[in-house]
């Protein structure tokens, strides 16, 4: 995971993966790493949900670290980023590994989900665009 300047931490472990929320540069980054798959989406739904209780102004989710990322977690992400966008919240992907770029690219999420490689990118994203 990318370390980055933060106000506060929470970890999250759970089964095959981890999360940590950290605000940071005026939005909050959802951390996670491990294996994201059928078996752990309701922890990945909850983390996203905490995540996105935490934020205002932009929730970027850092896939940097996951080692596994099935069409299952793929479709907990797209359910949070339109619940994050009826809240008026931008949900962006910051840093996604290898493996989450191609299931991105595979399933054309990559076209409706905006894909940052940085998370200062992400930050001028929010001060771009109020929600998405």
């Amino acid at each position: 995971m990318t370390s980055q300047p933060h106000d506060t931490a929470t970890v999250y472990r759970g089964p095959d993966m981890d999360a940590r929320i950290t605000a940071t540069h005026g939005a909050v980054v959802c951390s996670l790493a491990g294996a994201l798959h059928a078996d752990n989406e309701d922890h990945l739904r909850h983390v996203l949900a905490r995540s996105l209780a935490r934020s205002s102004a932009l929730l970027a989710v850092d896939t940097s670290a996951v080692d596994l990322f099935t069409a299952s977690a793929l479709n907990v992400v797209l359910t949070a980023r339109g619940q994050a966008g009826r809240n008026g919240v931008p949900l962006v992907m910051v840093a996604p590994s290898r493996r989450v770029q191609r299931v991105l690219r595979i399933s054309d999420a990559d076209l409706v989900l905006p894909v940052y490689p940085t998370h200062e990118r992400a930050v001028r994203h929010q001060r771009r665009s109020p929600a998405v």
